[in-house]
Formats: C-alpha cells, structure tokens, sequence
C-alpha cells in the first residue's frame, strides 16, 4: 500500500490546502473501498476520507487541537523534544 498511501497522503494535503511537510502524526488506514487519512498540523487535526481507487475526497473534517495538547507541544519544544515523536 505504499505507492496507494503516498497518492492518500498528497489527495490530502491537497485538500487541506497545505504541503505534505506540515503534515505530523499521519496515520493511513484502507477499508471497503475508502481511505482515511489523519493527521495534524501546528493548529489543526483533520480527517479526510477517500475512494481508494480514484481518491477523490468523499469527506473531510478537520478542527482546533484542544489546548492541553498545544500547551504540551509548547512545553516539549522547549525541552527540545519534536512534538508526535
């Protein structure tokens, strides 16, 4: 699913309006047809579904990560450890 995974991920970035290299956290799972890929940026965590064959999006949602876990992000870089890691 690597060749399927990377076209998931480019559908994606692209429907969300930002590159691949924002993207963090990204997580591709495939069934009955669809693809769903989510991920989160700085501000954001979204989830987008796809066709598996076509990937045109079918849905998308995405919405504000809460802020105990911007704080905590926050918190690590300072530590200088990389959020998601």
């Amino acid at each position: 699913m690597t060749g399927k995974k990377n076209m998931a991920i480019r559908a994606a970035a692209k429907e969300a309006g930002i590159t691949e290299q924002d993207m963090r956290d990204i997580m591709v799972t495939q069934k009955d047809g669809l693809i769903e890929v989510r991920f989160i940026t700085e501000w954001m965590i979204y989830d987008c579904y796809m066709d598996q064959e076509s990937y045109e999006v079918l849905g998308f949602d995405y919405r504000p990560i809460p802020i105990n876990m911007q704080l905590k992000q926050s918190r690590d870089s300072r530590n200088g450890m990389a959020y998601g890691a």
